[in-house]
């Protein structure tokens, strides 16, 4: 760079950042898009020389219009970042972690400290300013449900940015330096320990500024996606079938189908509660009582933790000279799912021989709640396991036991879920509806309207094929 060059830019920043300072407004470091005082929200962070409103402008005309996502509420946050050389005489640019200590002090205070999960969708330099906070506060990190990282030099970038050497954030951006190999060597190490929250980083195809050795490659290949697009590009979809918001659908609802896709950010927050269940339950797990082991069981299980879910439970079984009911019954139902995906043999074995152990001990000690979902499991083992079109006797004689057990019953979302399971495989199935109708409205979370939904679409389709699908679907869609 030349002396006229310098010259210049000195005029520039001073024109700029002293001469007309008094005439330029500051932009918000949050604008709420959507705020309906719910408990989970998404939260979008632009990236070097982006715009709190402009940048992800396209990406929040499709997100507020898709009613799948109604539930999510929606911000954007903000930070300092312009093109001006940062010359420290009045005023400059925060450093990137002084961005990240802004975000994490943003998500402390009003409007965003009400969330229990939180989504962060974050462009280019947002992303590296993302991941500093997260690393520097394991509160952020207990909060988190998912996180997203379009186009973000993670690895830094090689050729100097525009006034590189004038701009703080463009020094912490550069390949090698300080602030990126720091930022590496930690994420390792918290990473290393198991993230309490989805990661996702994403490349551009086209994206020549940020290319995919500095995007995604440092992190494993289960984290890593590409789109279309060059750098801006991925972030300015134009329409919801657009790869970038489908990906970004998907971290959201899971892939959980439309039918669910309107709870997800209830979903989220339940799986945050898992996971401060897991904490808190886990260290402890061979003195827990009968009904914590359950709440651990299942908070494992729910968070993808399958085999640990099997472990504490077998173990707790083995620690324990009387088996409980409830461990036995989360234990078979473990086993029943994995048979469902694997086909494994001694899964089934073993699940339909903990339900109908556990329906013996049930009726031993006249435990009618036990006894009709023992029961009406044992039924569902032998339907299940049937030739299309065939209705076993076993699972007939098991579906009247436990509509007994159902209906001597106190009523409940499981009696009525029960009753209506037995009802479709006797024949009953207009009745059977109707119970599955009062068990969905009693029904308090998504977790317990998708496990009876689950059971009455394999029961529907094995008895009365399509039209009983199409009947089944159409109830649980109805019911909000």
């Amino acid at each position: 760079m030349n002396v006229k060059d310098i010259l210049g830019n000195l005029l520039f920043f001073v024109r700029e950042n002293f001469l007309f300072k008094s005439n330029r407004i500051a932009a918000p470091s949050i604008i709420s898009n959507r705020d309906n005082n719910g408990r989970a929200a998404v939260i979008f962070v632009h990236g070097f020389h982006g715009n709190i409103s402009s940048t992800w402008e396209s990406f929040l005309k499709q997100t507020l219009s898709d009613n799948r996502l109604r539930d999510w509420d929606i911000f954007s946050a903000g930070y300092e970042t312009n093109l001006s050389v940062d010359l420290p005489i009045w005023t400059s640019d925060p450093d990137i972690h002084l961005c990240a200590g802004g975000l994490i002090t943003k998500l402390q205070l009003p409007p965003l400290d009400k969330y229990d999960a939180i989504v962060l969708v974050a462009h280019s330099m947002g992303g590296l300013v993302v991941q500093r906070a997260i690393l520097d506060s394991p509160e952020l990190r207990q909060r988190l449900a998912h996180v997203i990282l379009y186009g973000t030099p993670s690895a830094g970038v090689s050729k100097a940015t525009l006034g590189a050497r004038l701009k703080r954030q463009a020094r912490d951006m550069q390949n090698n330096s300080e602030f990126i190999n720091q930022l590496r060597v930690d994420w390792r190490e918290v990473s290393n320990n198991h993230l309490p929250f989805s990661f996702t980083v994403v490349a551009g195809e086209s994206d020549a500024f940020i290319p995919a050795s500095s995007s995604i490659d440092p992190f494993p290949k289960e984290q890593q996606a590409v789109v279309p697009g060059n750098h801006l590009d991925i972030v300015r979809p134009d329409s919801t079938d657009h790869l970038s918001y489908q990906l970004f659908y998907k971290t959201l609802t899971k892939s959980r189908g439309n039918n669910n896709a309107i709870e997800s950010a209830r979903l989220a927050v339940e799986n945050k509660e898992f996971l401060l269940a897991i904490q808190l339950l886990l260290p402890g797990a061979n003195g827990l009582d009968a009904n914590a082991i359950v709440t651990l069981s299942l908070a494992l299980e729910s968070v993808g933790r399958q085999a640990e879910a099997l472990e504490v439970i077998d173990l707790w079984n083995q620690n324990n000279n009387q088996q409980p009911l409830d461990p036995i019954g989360v234990l078979a139902g473990r086993l029943k799912r994995r048979w469902f995906v694997s086909r494994q043999q001694s899964d089934f074995n073993r699940a339909l021989e903990l339900y109908s152990s556990g329906l013996r001990q049930a009726e031993s000690v006249n435990n009618k709640d036990q006894a009709y979902y023992h029961a009406i499991n044992v039924a569902f083992m032998h339907l299940a396991s049937s030739q299309e079109g065939e209705l076993p006797e076993e699972a007939t004689n098991m579906a009247k036991l436990a509509l007994e057990y159902a209906n001597a019953a106190s009523e409940s979302v499981w009696s009525l879920a029960t009753i209506g399971e037995a009802l479709l495989m006797l024949g009953d199935k207009s009745h059977g509806i109707a119970a599955y109708q009062k068990a969905k409205a009693k029904a308090r979370t998504l977790r317990e309207r998708e496990s009876m939904f689950m059971q009455a679409i394999t029961v529907a389709s094995r008895i009365y094929g399509e039209e009983g699908i199409t009947e089944i679907k159409k109830v649980f869609e109805s019911i909000k």
